[in-house]
């Protein structure tokens, strides 16, 4: 049987929470001159795929080639990130980690779990597992969902004031 609405409505509720909890954990004791949560991000994907092209990171990010673009400059000037011409395509480019962004991801990653860890005393590795198990089946079946959908079937926003039909 499929999640009833109040369900689904609750679950969304939860998963604007939990976000927003997230970003402070990202926050909290975070180097002022390290990379920002958003930077993060795009690194931890390149870092996922060793190197990519440009537009598949958009898309992986969710997000337009101009806010990639200014994204990757900044990632390139802080060090860490390169780009380079594809090798098979004139127009592409292939976006990988340099040695410092590698060291940054996996620094970030063990800030975070320290705190995450401390955050989390009272609850026993089970627990934990448990939870990365919801998280896990919720990111992979939201993920099957979205590659299912044809191109142009998501909806634009409504804007204020009109009415849905």
């Amino acid at each position: 049987m499929a999640v009833n609405q109040r369900s689904a409505e609750e679950l969304i509720t939860l998963i604007f929470r939990l976000q927003r909890q997230l970003r402070c954990v990202a926050q909290k004791g975070a180097d002022p001159r390290s990379p920002g949560t958003a930077l993060q991000g795009v690194m931890r994907i390149i870092g996922d795929h060793g190197e990519i092209r440009a537009t598949e990171l958009a898309e992986k990010l969710g997000i337009g080639t101009a806010g990639l673009s200014r994204h990757l400059s900044e990632l390139v000037t802080m060090g860490y990130v390169c780009r380079r011409p594809h090798p098979d395509d004139g127009r592409a480019y292939l976006i990988s980690l340099t040695p410092a962004g590698t060291q940054a991801v996996s620094d970030e990653m063990h800030r975070r779990a320290a705190l995450l860890q401390d955050m989390l005393e009272h609850w026993t590795d089970e627990e934990a597992l448990s939870a990365s198990e919801s998280l896990t089946k919720l990111t992979e079946s939201l993920q099957t969902a979205i590659r299912a959908m044809k191109p142009g079937t998501i909806q634009p926003p409504i804007p204020a004031g009109e009415k849905t039909k």
